[in-house]
């Protein structure tokens, strides 16, 4: 069983690096260009007055929001926690599964065991973001009529 794990992390860490390094290109690249698209549009106002005018119309706030590095919301990152959640979850009770249905030769609860743990390990993430951003006063608590 140790020497079908080797394989499988190693192509799995190589994996993962080059999403890591081409995601950060591709951020990077994406920001360079929104960047210097911003910079140009502010190099046209000839006036403070004219800048003010603009900014106070509908476009010109959608402008200065777009100017925000951060635009998702709490509420995003915690269903994203959720989410990945639910699927290690299901992803490591089908090993299980699996096992326990004798329907594989070699023995996949090691890595069932590890996917549930990551997966309950999302969850209490998620709901600890939650009750923190909460605390914090970053989202409201919903009120129910």
């Amino acid at each position: 069983m140790p020497e079908n794990i080797v394989p499988v992390v190693v192509f799995a860490t190589f994996g993962w690096i080059a999403w890591v390094i081409f995601s950060s290109l591709r951020r990077y690249k994406v920001a360079r260009v929104m960047a210097d698209v911003q910079m140009m549009f502010l190099s046209r106002f000839d006036s403070p007055q004219n800048m003010l005018a603009y900014v106070e119309t509908e476009s010109g706030r959608k402008f200065l929001t777009s100017l925000a590095h951060e635009t998702g919301t709490p509420y995003g990152h915690i269903l994203s926690c959720v989410r990945w959640g639910i699927m290690l979850i299901i992803f490591g009770g089908t090993l299980c599964v699996l096992r326990g249905a004798n329907l594989v030769e070699q023995d996949p609860q090691v890595f069932g065991i590890i996917a549930i743990a990551l997966g309950v390990g999302c969850e209490a993430a998620a709901a600890a973001s939650y009750f923190l951003y909460r605390k914090l006063g970053v989202i409201e608590p919903t009120i129910r009529p």
